[in-house]
Protein backbone atom coordinates (compact mmCIF):
# COMPACT_ATOMS: atom_id res chain seq x y z
CA UNK A 1 0.00 0.00 0.00
CA UNK A 2 1.30 3.38 -0.89
CA UNK A 3 2.81 5.23 2.18
CA UNK A 4 3.55 2.13 4.46
CA UNK A 5 6.80 2.12 5.75
CA UNK A 6 8.95 -1.19 4.83
CA UNK A 7 11.22 -2.29 7.01
CA UNK A 8 14.62 -1.93 5.98
CA UNK A 9 15.84 -6.05 5.24
CA UNK A 10 17.82 -6.05 8.75
CA UNK A 11 14.99 -5.69 10.38
CA UNK A 12 12.56 -7.40 8.76
CA UNK A 13 14.55 -10.87 9.25
CA UNK A 14 15.10 -9.68 12.78
CA UNK A 15 11.14 -9.86 13.60
CA UNK A 16 10.79 -12.40 11.77
CA UNK A 17 13.23 -14.67 13.42
CA UNK A 18 12.04 -13.10 16.44
CA UNK A 19 8.25 -14.10 15.35
CA UNK A 20 9.12 -17.58 15.05
CA UNK A 21 11.15 -18.04 17.88
CA UNK A 22 8.19 -16.72 20.06
CA UNK A 23 5.60 -18.39 18.41
CA UNK A 24 7.36 -21.71 18.49
CA UNK A 25 8.89 -20.94 22.54
CA UNK A 26 5.17 -19.63 23.85
CA UNK A 27 3.35 -22.82 23.85
CA UNK A 28 6.66 -24.76 25.22
CA UNK A 29 7.34 -21.82 27.77
CA UNK A 30 5.86 -23.14 30.96
CA UNK A 31 6.54 -26.63 30.85
CA UNK A 32 10.13 -26.47 29.90
CA UNK A 33 10.49 -23.24 32.91
CA UNK A 34 9.24 -25.89 35.50
CA UNK A 35 11.56 -28.80 34.18
CA UNK A 36 14.43 -26.62 34.37
CA UNK A 37 14.08 -25.16 37.59
CA UNK A 38 15.64 -27.31 39.83
CA UNK A 39 18.48 -27.49 37.27
CA UNK A 40 19.08 -23.70 37.35
CA UNK A 41 19.51 -23.86 41.13
CA UNK A 42 21.93 -26.14 40.42
CA UNK A 43 23.83 -23.54 37.81
CA UNK A 44 23.82 -20.73 40.23
CA UNK A 45 25.21 -23.25 42.81
CA UNK A 46 28.06 -23.94 41.01
CA UNK A 47 28.39 -20.53 39.40
CA UNK A 48 30.66 -19.83 42.62
CA UNK A 49 33.01 -23.04 42.44
CA UNK A 50 33.54 -22.68 38.52
CA UNK A 51 34.28 -18.72 39.49
CA UNK A 52 37.46 -19.55 41.82
CA UNK A 53 38.73 -22.16 39.24
CA UNK A 54 38.86 -20.22 36.58
CA UNK A 55 42.19 -19.66 35.38
CA UNK A 56 43.57 -15.77 34.47
CA UNK A 57 43.09 -14.67 30.80
CA UNK A 58 46.23 -14.29 28.52
CA UNK A 59 47.52 -10.91 28.84
CA UNK A 60 44.29 -9.97 31.07
CA UNK A 61 42.33 -9.84 28.18
CA UNK A 62 38.43 -11.71 27.12
CA UNK A 63 38.91 -13.82 24.51
CA UNK A 64 35.52 -12.61 22.21
CA UNK A 65 34.14 -14.87 19.45
CA UNK A 66 31.05 -12.83 17.70
CA UNK A 67 29.07 -15.18 14.98
CA UNK A 68 25.88 -14.43 12.98
CA UNK A 69 25.09 -17.39 10.78
CA UNK A 70 26.10 -15.80 7.63
CA UNK A 71 29.44 -13.95 9.11
CA UNK A 72 31.96 -14.21 12.37
CA UNK A 73 32.78 -10.09 13.34
CA UNK A 74 35.56 -11.09 15.88
CA UNK A 75 37.01 -14.54 15.62
CA UNK A 76 38.71 -15.20 19.07
CA UNK A 77 39.86 -11.69 19.05
CA UNK A 78 41.69 -10.09 22.48
CA UNK A 79 39.07 -7.60 23.89
CA UNK A 80 38.92 -5.56 26.97
CA UNK A 81 35.39 -5.71 27.96
CA UNK A 82 32.00 -6.33 25.98
CA UNK A 83 28.68 -4.63 27.53
CA UNK A 84 25.83 -7.43 26.27
CA UNK A 85 21.80 -6.36 26.50
CA UNK A 86 20.73 -9.60 28.53
CA UNK A 87 16.71 -10.21 28.98
CA UNK A 88 17.48 -10.05 32.58
CA UNK A 89 19.32 -6.13 32.46
CA UNK A 90 22.74 -4.75 30.55
CA UNK A 91 25.53 -6.19 31.83
CA UNK A 92 29.62 -6.08 31.38
CA UNK A 93 32.07 -8.59 30.68
CA UNK A 94 35.57 -8.39 31.15
CA UNK A 95 38.31 -10.85 31.72
CA UNK A 96 37.80 -13.57 34.43
CA UNK A 97 34.21 -13.07 34.63
CA UNK A 98 31.91 -15.80 35.93
CA UNK A 99 31.07 -18.51 33.78
CA UNK A 100 27.37 -17.88 32.33
CA UNK A 101 24.99 -18.10 29.51
CA UNK A 102 22.60 -15.55 29.01
CA UNK A 103 20.25 -14.72 26.29
CA UNK A 104 19.87 -11.49 24.86
CA UNK A 105 17.56 -9.20 24.20
CA UNK A 106 17.10 -6.40 21.07
CA UNK A 107 19.59 -4.01 21.85
CA UNK A 108 23.42 -3.12 21.69
CA UNK A 109 26.28 -4.98 21.99
CA UNK A 110 29.08 -2.55 22.88
CA UNK A 111 32.32 -3.78 22.57
CA UNK A 112 35.55 -2.08 23.88
CA UNK A 113 38.92 -3.45 21.81
CA UNK A 114 41.95 -1.97 24.46
CA UNK A 115 41.64 -0.12 27.92
CA UNK A 116 40.08 3.46 27.51
CA UNK A 117 39.27 3.26 23.56
CA UNK A 118 35.81 3.72 21.89
CA UNK A 119 33.30 1.43 22.19
CA UNK A 120 32.34 -0.52 18.73
CA UNK A 121 28.66 -1.19 18.91
CA UNK A 122 26.39 -3.37 16.92
CA UNK A 123 22.38 -3.70 17.30
CA UNK A 124 21.24 -7.38 17.51
CA UNK A 125 17.96 -8.99 17.59
CA UNK A 126 18.41 -11.10 20.35
CA UNK A 127 20.80 -13.74 20.90
CA UNK A 128 22.57 -15.75 23.38
CA UNK A 129 26.21 -15.20 25.12
CA UNK A 130 28.27 -17.42 26.56
CA UNK A 131 31.12 -16.92 29.28
CA UNK A 132 33.38 -19.65 29.70
CA UNK A 133 36.56 -20.38 31.94
CA UNK A 134 39.78 -19.04 30.79
CA UNK A 135 37.61 -15.76 29.95
CA UNK A 136 36.19 -16.56 26.45
CA UNK A 137 32.87 -15.09 25.65
CA UNK A 138 31.00 -16.47 22.70
CA UNK A 139 27.84 -14.12 21.47
CA UNK A 140 25.64 -15.51 18.49
CA UNK A 141 22.88 -13.70 16.97
CA UNK A 142 20.67 -13.98 13.83
CA UNK A 143 21.46 -10.64 13.00
CA UNK A 144 24.02 -7.97 13.67
CA UNK A 145 24.16 -4.15 12.10
CA UNK A 146 26.46 -1.26 13.04
CA UNK A 147 24.95 0.87 15.38
CA UNK A 148 25.32 3.83 12.50
CA UNK A 149 24.01 2.42 10.14
CA UNK A 150 20.50 2.43 11.40
CA UNK A 151 18.22 4.96 9.33
CA UNK A 152 16.42 6.88 12.18
CA UNK A 153 13.67 7.56 9.98
CA UNK A 154 12.89 4.22 9.28
CA UNK A 155 12.68 3.33 12.36
CA UNK A 156 10.28 5.77 13.30
CA UNK A 157 8.23 4.75 10.64
CA UNK A 158 8.55 1.24 11.53
CA UNK A 159 7.63 1.85 15.20
CA UNK A 160 4.49 3.86 14.12
CA UNK A 161 3.35 1.26 12.07
CA UNK A 162 3.85 -1.58 14.33
CA UNK A 163 2.30 0.68 17.60
CA UNK A 164 -0.93 1.05 15.42
CA UNK A 165 -0.44 -2.78 14.41
CA UNK A 166 -0.30 -3.88 18.51
CA UNK A 167 -3.36 -1.41 19.15
CA UNK A 168 -5.88 -2.65 16.42
CA UNK A 169 -4.70 -6.50 16.42
CA UNK A 170 -7.67 -8.99 17.51
CA UNK A 171 -5.75 -12.30 17.04
CA UNK A 172 -3.27 -13.07 19.43
CA UNK A 173 -0.68 -14.13 16.77
CA UNK A 174 -1.05 -10.83 14.94
CA UNK A 175 -0.97 -8.90 18.47
CA UNK A 176 2.38 -10.88 19.14
CA UNK A 177 4.03 -10.44 16.05
CA UNK A 178 3.16 -6.59 16.39
CA UNK A 179 4.38 -6.49 20.15
CA UNK A 180 7.72 -8.19 19.23
CA UNK A 181 7.85 -5.24 16.40
CA UNK A 182 7.02 -2.79 18.68
CA UNK A 183 9.92 -3.98 20.97
CA UNK A 184 12.66 -4.47 18.44
CA UNK A 185 12.06 -1.05 16.79
CA UNK A 186 12.20 0.54 20.17
CA UNK A 187 15.46 -0.73 21.29
CA UNK A 188 16.49 0.79 17.56
CA UNK A 189 15.07 4.17 18.54
CA UNK A 190 17.07 3.68 21.80
CA UNK A 191 19.88 2.76 20.35
CA UNK A 192 20.60 4.97 17.86
CA UNK A 193 19.48 8.28 20.75
CA UNK A 194 22.45 6.72 22.90
CA UNK A 195 25.20 6.89 20.22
Amino acid sequence: AEGTATPPPCAQAMLSARCALRSAGLRAAVPLARQALPSARLVHATRAAHAEEAKPAAAGLLSLTFTLPSACLYDTAPVEMVILPGVDGIFGVMPNHVPTIAELKPGVVSIQEVAGGPLTKYFVSGGFASIGQDSKLSVSTLMASPVEDLDAEAIKQGLAQYTAAYASATDDMVKSEAEIGVEVYQAMSYAISES
